[in-house]
């Protein structure tokens, strides 16, 4: 793997680690929130879930691929 493709692979996993605490977030603040506040949270986690998935199935191919 060469230097740049290193730097680019700990970025994502980088990328991937931030959004696993936001998504703890977002599921703490469903836990402690209304019925009628449950709704943002709610979707904001289904949209980063969809992202952090195909991102890391990605990168878990490329890894697969180059391995």
């Amino acid at each position: 793997m060469t230097s740049t493709t290193t730097r680019h692979h700990q970025n994502v996993v980088d990328l991937l680690l931030v959004q696993h605490s936001r998504m703890r977030e977002l599921v703490d603040e469903m836990l402690s929130a209304s019925d009628a506040e449950r709704r943002e949270p709610l979707e904001e986690l289904a949209r980063l879930l969809a992202v952090h998935e195909a991102t890391e199935a990605a990168l878990l191919h490329t890894a697969a691929r180059s391995g």
